[in-house]
C-alpha cells in the first residue's frame, strides 16, 4: 500500500487569448492511497492459481476528483505427465473495470468524463518440459572422478 496527501492552492486562470474570460481554481486536498495484493493458492499437488487485484482510491486534480479505480487479474494452472505438461489459464481485467472517470468544475461548467479501456484478455497456454537441462552434482563427481582415474592411468604409463 502507498499513501500520499495532495494540496492544490487556489488560483485564477486567465485565457492568453482573452483577457476578460478568468477561471478560479478552488483550493482542495485530500489523502489518497493505493494498494495491490497477491495471492497464491494451492488447490491439490497439480492445481494451482493466482489473484492479483488493485485499488486507487479517489484523486483531486486541478479542476476536480478523479475517481477510484481498481482490477483484478486471475490464472489457474493445472499440471500433468509428473509436472512436464502445464496448461495455464490466465485472465486480465477480469471485472472488465479498467476506466478512468473524472469530474471537473470551474466558472460556468461542469463535467463528467469517463473513458472506458475493453482491457480483459484471457489466455489459454499448454507447455511441455522436454527434461531437465541442469547437470546433476553426481554427475559432476563421477565424471571428475574418472577423469582423475584416466589422468593417473597416464602417469603410471
Amino acid at each position: 500500500m502507498n499513501g500520499y496527501y495532495s494540496k492544490l492552492d487556489p488560483a485564477i486562470y486567465t485565457n492568453p487569448y482573452d483577457a476578460t474570460i478568468t477561471t478560479t481554481i478552488p483550493g482542495q486536498n485530500n489523502l489518497s492511497w493505493t494498494g495491490s495484493m497477491l495471492a497464491n493458492f494451492m488447490l491439490s499437488k497439480s492445481f494451482s492459481g493466482q489473484i492479483t487485484a488493485r485499488y486507487s482510491s479517489p484523486q483531486i486534480i486541478a479542476q476536480g476528483l478523479k475517481q477510484q479505480k481498481y482490477s483484478i487479474d486471475m490464472g489457474l494452472r493445472k499440471t500433468f505427465l509428473d509436472r512436464n505438461l502445464s496448461v495455464n489459464l490466465n485472465v486480465r481485467d477480469l471485472l472488465n473495470s479498467n476506466k478512468d472517470k473524472s469530474t471537473t468544475s470551474g466558472t460556468g461548467f461542469s463535467q463528467t468524463s469517463e473513458s472506458f479501456f475493453h482491457t480483459r484478455m484471457i489466455n489459454l497456454s499448454l507447455s511441455f518440459n522436454f527434461g531437465n537441462s541442469k547437470v546433476k552434482r553426481t554427475d559432476v563427481k563421477k565424471k571428475q572422478k574418472n577423469q582423475d582415474l584416466e589422468d593417473m592411468d597416464d602417469i603410471e604409463q
